[in-house]
């Protein structure tokens, strides 16, 4: 089975992919109820940002030493870091390592009561996802990809996320669906249009393939991986009309 580009190693875009839902998300503090019953307004802003900078310092720190970073994640969570801090135990899981038991715990994450408002939780899913690809478990891929879509149908990434669990166990045309769904929305997503290629590649649509990979590389010449699925899907079409 060819794998080249759904399986993808996340671990080049683990501190990427960190920073954004640090910024992307306005996580609120999760304290202790007592704590949080004294503290007034603006004191109240002021945790928040202290929670939010603290959340992005034990992210990046997952880049400079993986196990600190989960060690001062797993301190913070028993002082009542909540969410945040959960997440960073999570992120430096999956950086240490640990894909399988990383997706697990971003998926009990979301179904927590303490998960957050709808945008937060389908962030989590998605997250999940992408680790259990990385542990090539499709299926529990395609679980967390889809309980993402089941809070917001319009998320561009968990289709992408759930085409890829497609492709894993083979099921292109459902991933080409996916895809084409997707990129109804986002016409110019680069992502989504190279995997889309690919899956058409896995069904022998060449000249279909061939028109999505050549749009992503315009959008994005200097990717390396889109210029080798290229190359892959010339080489089968000359094969194929000799």
């Amino acid at each position: 089975m060819l794998k080249p580009v759904f399986l993808l190693s996340a671990s080049i875009l683990v501190l990427p992919l960190f920073l954004t839902h640090a910024k992307a998300q306005n996580l609120e503090p999760q304290n202790k109820p007592s704590l949080d019953q004294r503290i007034d307004g603006p004191k109240r802003g002021n945790l928040t940002s202290a929670f939010d900078e603290k959340h992005k310092t034990c992210l990046e720190r997952i880049a400079e030493n993986s196990d600190l970073a989960y060690e001062e994640a797993m301190i913070w969570r028993s002082e009542g870091g909540g969410r945040r801090a959960k997440h960073c135990e999570a992120m430096a899981l999956f950086a240490l390592g640990h894909a399988d038991e990383a997706a697990h715990r971003l998926d009990q994450l979301a179904q927590a009561s303490d998960g957050g408002s709808p945008e937060m939780r389908a962030n989590f899913y998605l997250e999940a996802s992408n680790f259990w690809l990385a542990a090539e478990n499709s299926y529990k891929a395609y679980a967390s990809a889809k309980a993402g879509l089941d809070i917001d149908e319009t998320r561009t990434d968990l289709r992408i996320a759930r085409a890829r669990a497609y492709v894993m166990r083979e099921r292109y045309e459902y991933a080409e669906t996916d895809l084409t769904y997707a990129l109804k929305f986002e016409p110019q997503n680069v992502a989504a249009l190279r995997y889309r290629a690919d899956a058409r590649f896995r069904q022998n649509k060449f000249d279909a393939a061939l028109k999505d990979i050549e749009l992503a590389l315009t959008l994005a010449p200097e990717s390396v991986e889109t210029a080798l699925l290229r190359g892959r899907i010339k080489e089968a079409r000359r094969g194929a009309s000799n």
